[in-house]
């Protein structure tokens, strides 16, 4: 595992489950294609750290046969079961997350009013649940993001592993999915 060459953006997220869980993301890009198994690997600690803040690796397994030098988008979350406002200990919340990459550091705050997302689709066959929040978020125009009110159905689809090697070529009318190989979830969604 290396660490991956850049991060562009990071996120977190608070699941409503009892114990609760943080769900952290975050997506950059690798130095070639052909990288696979992308991670955050949260670190370890001998005292609490000063500023309360969680670091994480973002690393992914090197190509092992031929890769072409282009940078390539890339994510990867993970899932921590503990309760953020006494995740250091007795009273020590997290402040945030840092996401680690080969080039560059990203610093992501959990603020008082983070979202609570609220699991969907639990008891589904994966790749389940679709992040339908999330692409909320994304909507905005002129951005390639999605809408809730878009609908994929007939629509040119493409599903690849987060890591894989994807052509440049625009297309309006095609949905991408991007699939974690280690979890088989989907971590992203966007068209183009």
């Amino acid at each position: 595992m290396v660490r991956v060459y850049d991060v562009q953006s990071a996120a977190i997220k608070i699941l409503k489950s009892d114990p609760p869980q943080i769900v952290v993301s975050a997506s950059g890009r690798t130095s070639s294609t052909g990288w696979t198994n992308p991670k955050l690997g949260a670190w370890y600690y001998f005292d609490v750290p000063k500023d309360g803040i969680q670091d994480f690796d973002f690393t992914a397994d090197e190509p092992a046969g031929i890769s072409l030098p282009v940078l390539t988008p890339v994510s990867a979350d993970a899932a921590i079961t503990r309760d953020p406002a006494n995740y250091w200990g007795k009273g020590k919340p997290l402040k945030g997350v840092r996401i680690h990459a080969r080039t560059n550091t990203i610093e992501q705050k959990l603020e008082e009013r983070s979202e609570l997302f609220d699991p969907l689709g639990e008891g589904l066959p994966l790749p389940w649940p679709f992040p339908w929040r999330s692409l909320q978020k994304l909507s905005e125009p002129g951005t390639g993001g999605l809408a809730v009110s878009d609908n994929p159905v007939g629509s040119l689809l493409r599903v690849y592993n987060s890591g894989d090697g994807l052509t440049k070529d625009y297309r309006p009318d095609r949905y991408n999915v991007e699939i974690s190989p280690s979890t088989q979830r989907i971590v992203g969604v966007w068209y183009g």
